[in-house]
């Protein structure tokens, strides 16, 4: 049972790994100078900070302590 836990996890590793070459690939493909980026600047401020928080929580023990 642990083996097939193993194999889907390695499956699924290579998966994610196989989505960010392919992902890599294509954004090198895109036109040199141009700005595709389409969030809003606010929405991306508060992204930022909502990150900066969540890694402020998890390193302090906040977030996700037993």
């Amino acid at each position: 049972m642990v083996r097939l836990i193993l194999v889907l996890a390695f499956v699924a590793v290579l998966a994610i790994a196989f989505a960010a070459v392919l992902g890599t690939l294509a954004a090198t493909r895109l036109p040199a100078g141009e700005d595709h980026d389409t969030m809003p600047e606010t929405f991306r401020k508060i992204a930022y900070f909502a990150l900066v928080l969540l890694l402020l929580g998890l390193s302090l023990g906040w977030l996700g302590a037993a």
